[in-house]
C-alpha cells in the first residue's frame, strides 16, 4: 500500500487518532483528533517496542525498524522534526517514501544491517559522485540536504521543478497556473509566548500536512514563517485555493489542543501572465504580499494577486523616498495666515511644507509625509521642517506688534516617539523662541493607540506654554477620545465640513456642535478653508472666531509673508 494512500486513510478515520513514538511523545494526530481538546493517557508502562538504530554516516537520526502485514517499514526521526518513513520491498529496497525524495533522488538505496544496534543506508543522490569528486565530504552533503516529507520541495527544487512543468506545457500550448505565497505574521509574540522549540516543530507538521493534503501541488517552504503552493488553475481557482489555505492553516495552528491566534498575508503570482519562470514568479508573489504589508487588516489574509500597476507604484514610491533621504534640503515652506473674525487681524500661521523635486516639480505632503512615514523617515522630516520655520518666524509679529504663532503639523509616529519633547525643546532654545508661540497640530485621523503615554511625555512641553491643536478635526476615529485627553487648546474643523456650510444642513450641524463642544471644554475653534462670504457668515452666527482660507489669504512663502505683514493686512471685523 502507497504511504500517501494509507495516510488518507487514517486520515479519514471518523473516529480520533493518535500515533506515539516508543517514547510516548505524540507523533502525528489525525484531522478529527486535532479539534479535541485532549489526548489519551498511554498505558503504563509502555509496550515493548523495537531498540533505535543509528544511521552511518548521519549523526543524530535513529531508525526504529518494524515488520508487519504492510512490509518492512523503516521510521526516522531527528530532533525536533516530524517523523520520516519509509517501506521497504522484500529485497530490503526503498517501495516508498515520506521525507527521503530529496535525499535519494530517484534511487532506490537498499537497508543493509551493519549490527544488531546499527543499519547503513547505501543512497547514492544526484550529483554525489561530481560533489565527491570536488573533495566535499559526504556528511556535509547529507547536513545540506534538508529531510522534508515527500512534496515539500527545496526552493531550488520547487523552481526546479515548476520550470519543468511549464517548459512541458509550453510545447501543447500556454498552461494556467500560479504560486500562492503566504506569510505568518506575528510569529515572534507566538514564539515568545510558547517557545521556538515548541512552534518549529509545529511548523514543520503543519508543512507536511499541507504536503500531504495538496497532492496537486508543488509545495515549498521558502522561509521559517512563509509557505508557498504551486497550483494549476485560472486566476479564480487560486484565489479560491488560497483562501482554502488560510482555513486550513487555522486548523493546523493548534498546541496543546487549543488554536493559536494565526494572522498570515497571502500574495499570488500567474503564469504565463506575470511570468513563465518559477523563481520571478517566487519574487513576484512575495512582492504582491508585501504590497499588502501595509494594509490595516488584521485577519488571515489581506489576499493580493501581483498587479504590475500596483508594483510600478510602489517602485515610484520607493524612489521618490530614496529621493527624499538625499534632498532634504530641497523641502521648502509655505505659511497660510489665520485671522480672528472678531478683530479682524491676523494672529498666527500654519506651516504647510513643500517639496521642490527637480524632476517632478512642487510635491505636496499628501504625497510624501505618508511615505515618509512608512519608510521610517517621518522624524528625520520633521526636525527638517520644525527647525526651519522656528528659524523662519522667530522675529515675525502680527500686523499689531505682537509675535506671530505657529502652528507646525506632526505627525503621529513623532508623537509617539519618546524623543520628541526632548527635540522641541532643544530646537525651541536653538532659535530662542517663546514657547507660548508655538502650537503642535496632530491630524484627528491619525491613530495613537498609547494616547495617555503620549500626553505624559508631551506635559513638560506643555507646561513651558507650548500649545496642542486637534487638526481636522471630525475625519478621524476617536474624536471625543481626543477632546477629552489631548490637553488640547485649539480644534480645527475640516475644510470639508466648512466648504459646504451654505448647502449641506448636516454639515451645518455637525460643525455647529463642534464649535459648541470645544466652547464648553474652554477650547478655541478655527474653521480651515473658508472661501466664500456666505461660509464666513454662518461661522459667526455659531460663535466660530478664528479662521484661515483663501477668502483670506492665500499660503505664501517666506519673503511673500514678511512684505505682506509689512503692509498690515486685515479683515473687515466681523462683530
Amino acid at each position: 500500500m502507497p504511504l500517501d494512500i494509507l495516510i488518507k486513510l487514517l486520515s479519514s478515520i471518523e473516529e480520533p487518532l493518535w500515533i506515539h513514538d516508543r517514547f510516548g511523545q505524540l507523533a502525528w494526530t489525525s484531522p478529527r483528533a486535532r479539534q479535541e481538546d485532549r489526548v489519551p493517557e498511554l498505558p503504563s508502562p509502555l509496550p515493548k517496542q523495537p531498540e533505535p538504530c543509528g544511521i552511518s554516516g548521519q549523526p543524530g537520526f535513529w531508525l526504529m525498524g518494524i515488520t508487519g502485514e504492510l512490509g518492512e517499514w523503516l521510521l526516522v526521526q531527528k530532533a525536533n522534526l516530524p517523523w520520516r518513513m519509509a517501506i521497504f520491498d522484500a529485497e530490503c529496497l526503498v517501495a516508498n517514501t515520506c521525507g527521503w525524495q530529496e535525499l535519494f533522488g530517484t534511487e532506490r538505496p537498499r537497508l543493509e544491517p551493519v549490527s544488531e544496534r546499527r543499519v547503513r543506508l547505501k543512497a547514492p543522490f544526484s550529483g554525489l559522485a561530481e560533489a565527491r569528486a570536488a573533495g566535499v565530504d559526504d556528511k556535509v552533503l547529507i547536513a545540506l540536504r534538508r529531510l522534508q516529507p515527500i512534496n515539500l520541495l527545496s526552493r531550488d527544487r520547487f523552481n526546479a521543478q515548476i520550470d519543468e512543468l511549464l517548459l512541458e506545457e509550453s510545447v501543447d500550448g500556454s498552461i494556467d497556473g500560479g504560486i500562492i505565497y503566504l506569510s505568518l505574521t506575528h510569529l515572534e509574540i507566538i514564539n515568545s509566548a510558547h517557545g521556538a522549540e515548541r512552534i518549529d516543530p509545529l511548523l514543520e507538521r503543519v508543512a507536511e500536512a499541507m504536503s500531504l493534503q495538496y497532492r496537486d501541488a508543488l509545495v515549498c517552504r521558502p522561509l521559517g514563517n512563509a509557505f508557498a503552493l504551486f497550483f494549476v488553475g485560472d486566476e479564480a481557482s487560486l484565489i479560491a485555493r488560497a483562501n482554502e489555505l488560510c482555513e486550513r492553516l487555522v486548523m493546523l495552528m493548534r498546541l496543546d489542543g487549543k488554536a493559536l491566534p494565526v494572522t498570515a498575508r497571502v500574495g499570488i503570482s500567474l503564469a504565463p501572465q506575470h511570468a513563465r519562470r518559477a523563481h520571478r514568479l517566487m519574487h513576484l508573489a512575495e512582492l504582491a504580499m508585501l504590497h499588502g504589508e501595509y494594509d490595516d487588516i488584521d485577519v488571515c489574509g489581506p489576499l493580493h494577486v501581483f498587479s504590475p500597476g500596483a508594483h510600478m507604484q510602489h517602485l515610484n514610491d520607493y524612489r521618490l523616498t530614496s529621493d527624499l533621504r538625499e534632498h532634504l534640503e530641497e523641502l521648502d515652506l509655505a505659511f497660510q495666515p489665520q485671522f480672528d473674525l472678531a478683530s479682524g487681524e491676523a494672529v498666527g500661521v500654519e506651516v504647510l511644507v513643500r517639496w521642490d523635486h527637480p524632476e517632478l516639480g512642487t510635491i505636496g505632503p499628501g504625497r510624501f509625509i505618508p511615505l515618509a512615514e512608512q519608510y521610517g523617515l517621518i522624524g528625520t522630516v520633521g526636525a527638517r521642517v520644525m527647525d526651519t520655520a522656528l528659524s523662519a518666524t522667530r522675529d515675525l509679529v502680527t500686523p499689531n506688534g505682537k509675535p506671530l504663532s505657529v502652528a507646525i503639523n506632526v505627525s503621529a509616529q513623532e508623537f509617539r516617539d519618546p524623543g520628541f519633547p526632548e527635540r522641541v525643546s532643544e530646537a525651541l532654545a536653538r532659535h530662542d523662541f517663546a514657547p507660548e508661540r508655538l502650537e503642535l497640530e496632530i491630524t484627528e485621523s491619525s491613530r495613537v493607540p498609547d494616547l495617555d503615554r503620549v500626553v505624559e511625555r508631551l506635559t513638560g512641553l506643555i507646561e513651558r506654554g507650548v500649545r496642542l491643536a486637534i487638526d481636522d478635526f471630525g475625519t478621524g476615529f476617536a474624536s471625543l477620545l481626543y477632546v477629552r485627553d489631548l490637553r488640547a487648546c485649539r480644534l480645527k474643523v475640516d475644510q470639508r465640513f466648512v466648504g459646504s456650510l451654505d448647502h449641506d444642513a448636516r454639515d451645518r450641524a455637525i460643525v455647529s456642535h463642534a464649535i459648541s463642544l470645544a466652547d464648553s471644554l474652554g477650547m478655541e475653534v478655527l474653521a480651515e478653508g473658508v472661501e466664500t462670504a456666505e461660509q464666513e457668515r454662518l461661522l459667526v452666527e455659531m460663535d466660530c472666531h478664528l479662521v484661515q482660507g483663501f477668502r483670506y489669504a492665500r499660503p505664501k512663502r517666506l519673503p511673500e509673508l514678511v512684505g505682506w505683514l509689512k503692509r498690515k493686512p486685515s479683515i473687515h471685523p466681523c462683530p
